[in-house]
């Protein structure tokens, strides 16, 4: 009989994701909304923001910087209180948001040249270039909380992660028809996604606790084998984790 209990996420819990995620999402928004408004302020070409006219490097330079600095604040944010809510379960947040904000910067990085390649397109092309961005920096900062801090059962937040990515994109390309306004997703993306990570990441992790509970077996458990890797030795976390130069040095002196 395997125990399933770390598996269930009480109601009390999943109101607290969800409020977390929200809280991230809406921060991120802020951020963005004070940049441009201060931007508008000095420069008076931001002020056609929406407009399809060529888009000087200058913006470009300005959005990117206004996208990093939202997405890295929301998605630090809204990964911290997540921890919040389930103690237990994540632990190492210091690692965590060291990783969060290292993978932001990597992601940032790398998406300056594709910012620069859509310039020319105009700015429904850089709206979307924004929302990838940051539903990558979102999704992949929930899934680095998920496998530092809650390694065996890191498997239902990949799960529950990719399932309200899809969701979110879904939403996101159905609100840019219907306002029929791409550029609403500039400011939009980030709340969206956080929204949907915090609710249907915590509804896949609400049915799979009830799943594991009714069945008694934990599916989705790194240390559940299937097929031909069945009966295979299993690592523990400890064994995986390495040591640190002290723990070695000890070692060395205990066998000497």
């Amino acid at each position: 009989m395997e125990n399933t209990d770390s598996t269930k996420m009480p109601f009390t819990t999943f109101l607290l994701r969800l409020l977390s995620g929200i809280a991230g999402g809406v921060l991120g928004a802020v951020v963005i909304v004070v940049i441009f408004l201060v931007a508008s302020s000095v420069l008076p070409s931001v002020s056609d923001f929406q407009g399809e006219e060529i888009i000087s490097p200058v913006m470009i330079f300005l959005m990117m910087i206004m996208v990093f600095l939202s997405s890295t604040a929301g998605n630090i944010l809204a990964v911290f209180l997540m921890g919040l809510t389930e103690r237990e379960k994540y632990t190492r947040q210091s690692s965590t948001m060291t990783q969060v904000f290292t993978v932001n910067l990597i992601i940032f990085l790398m998406m300056v040249p594709v910012y620069f390649l859509t310039a020319s397109m105009g700015m429904e092309a850089i709206a979307y270039v924004v929302m990838l961005h940051m539903i990558i920096t979102a999704q992949v900062s929930v899934i680095i909380m998920e496998i530092v801090s809650n390694y065996r059962h890191s498997l239902v937040g990949v799960y529950g992660t990719t399932f309200a990515v899809v969701a979110a994109i879904g939403l996101l390309f159905a609100l840019a028809r219907i306002l029929d306004n791409a550029s609403v997703l500039i400011f939009l993306a980030l709340p969206v996604v956080w929204g949907s990570i915090s609710l249907v990441g915590g509804l896949v992790s609400v049915v799979y606790g009830w799943l594991a509970g009714v069945y008694d077996k934990d599916f989705l458990s790194t240390q559940t084998m299937y097929g031909n890797d069945y009966g295979k030795e299993i690592e523990s976390e400890e064994e995986l984790a390495p040591k640190a130069a002290d723990e070695k040095g000890a070692d060395f002196l205990r066998h000497n």
